[in-house]
């Protein structure tokens, strides 16, 4: 392999570890609410969280992601309804 193809390959592999790296980043406050949540709600936010992005719409992604787990049993509609409140206040901490 030549020097500069090298040298590109390095630089992509080290910009797609970073990448990882910054979305692995912590987000206190978010940490911090998402702590204090019911375990159901903390199942709703640890299910929706990795799909928060800055310009999310956090109800459109709750009522995607979620759906499965009411629909599966693994959530009750009246809890997931409970808890869509404090469980979107704690997601919209993700977008930054």
């Amino acid at each position: 392999m030549t020097r500069p193809r090298l040298r590109a390959l390095m630089l992509s592999t080290l910009a797609v570890a970073s990448l990882g790296a910054t979305a692995a980043l912590a987000n206190p406050a978010a940490d911090k609410c998402a702590a204090s949540l019911s375990p159901e709600g903390q199942l709703m936010h640890k299910t929706v969280a990795p799909h928060v992005k800055a310009d999310s719409d956090i109800e459109k992604l709750m009522r995607s992601h979620l759906r499965g787990l009411v629909m599966g049993g693994k959530l009750k509609l009246k809890t997931a309804e409970a808890n869509g409140q404090a469980v979107g206040r704690c997601l919209n901490l993700l977008k930054g």
